[in-house]
């Protein structure tokens, strides 16, 4: 962003030099030379960092750019995993809500790390005493869709 920022003010500076120099020409063929140069300088300074970047390009500087990006593609993979877990939690709790099942602990495990994307590893559904394991299995199926391994504790 400094760059940009940088290089916008020099196209500016760039642009004053010139009027003030435009300015200051006399009439004539002289002005008519003096145009066409300040035309080229003004176009140098537009131009410039396009020539920076090809060269920084082939010399390898924006390597740590794509080493940056490749960390972010990676960290917001995790987080979306993580807000599709919450949300997927959520989305069954209610649904064993509704079908009067009642439970202690919704743990959901989601996977990155395929070329498919975001993929659902395992549900584990801890159930209240009592609850009939095979019934909330076959809820979380018919309701959600998800034919994914579901394991149900009994605990207490």
């Amino acid at each position: 962003m400094e760059a940009v920022q940088g290089w916008a003010a020099a196209v500016c500076l760039t642009v004053l030099a010139a009027a003030l120099v435009r300015m200051l020409c006399p009439e004539g063929q002289f002005a008519r030379l003096m145009r066409v140069i300040l035309g080229a300088f003004v176009l140098c300074a537009v131009v410039s960092p396009f020539g920076s970047f090809s060269e920084a390009w082939e010399t390898g500087e924006y390597d740590g750019v794509m080493a940056q990006a490749e960390e972010f593609e990676e960290e917001t993979a995790s987080r979306s995993a993580s807000l599709m877990e919450r949300s997927l939690e959520q989305l069954i709790g209610s649904t064993l809500a509704q079908n009067g099942i009642s439970f202690e602990k919704i743990t959901v495990r989601m996977d990155t790390g395929g070329e498919d994307g975001i993929s659902i590893r395992q549900i584990q559904v801890t159930l209240s005493h009592g609850q009939d394991i095979q019934q909330t299995k076959t809820i979380i199926r018919d309701s959600l869709g998800l034919e994914t391994e579901v394991t149900a504790d009994e605990n207490r």
